[in-house]
Parts: structure tokens; sequence; C-alpha cells
């Protein structure tokens, strides 16, 4: 059976909007403290529910908010963004930019 990737996508969503809101990012081990996800366990899922929650924003005409997200050593994102299509700095600008208060 699948995992249902939900509720954590939902914590992870209202912990990265409070830090758009705020205009910072968050490090990998901020975000599982947030959504209650330690360890390598964090590790195992930071991919899935950040994928998840990109897939999200994207149908609701979002930025993404997987932007915020960096690693605590680099400052920088992970492989996911290095490797994709969107200019990391740029996503992070428009996630600040968006009106979070209008978002559902």
């Amino acid at each position: 059976m699948a995992k249902d990737w939900e509720p954590d996508v939902l914590r992870a969503r209202a912990a990265l909007i409070v830090a758009a809101l705020r205009r910072t990012l968050l490090t990998y081990g901020e975000l599982g403290a947030a959504i209650d996800v330690q360890g390598i366990a964090l590790r195992n899922q930071a991919r899935h529910i950040l994928d998840h929650l990109s897939t999200q924003n994207e149908e609701r005409g979002e930025p993404s908010l997987a932007a915020l997200v960096v690693n605590s050593q680099t400052g920088k994102p992970g492989a996911g963004w290095t490797d994709g299509a969107l200019d990391w700095h740029t996503e992070v600008r428009r996630v600040f930019d968006y009106d979070w208060t209008q978002s559902h």
C-alpha cells in the first residue's frame, strides 16, 4: 500500500508559508522539526514530501514552496533544484513575493 503523504505535505505547506511570509529559508532539519519527521526518516521522506508539495503548488498556480528548503551546511537547495528547469534564486523571490494570505 502506498504511503499517504498528505498529512506531511499539509504540515510542510503550513511551515513553509510561515517562512515565506517571514521571507526566510528553512533548513531540512527545521522543516523536519516543523512536520515532526526527524533523522533518517526525514532524509528518506523529504524529497517525496517536497515533490508532492511542489506538484500541489503548480496545480494551484503558486510558486514552489520547496524552494525555501536548504541544506544547513551549504545554504543551498537539494539536487532537485540544481537538476531542474527553474532557477532557484528566481523561484525564492517568487515565493517571497507571492500573496500567501490569499491561498487556500
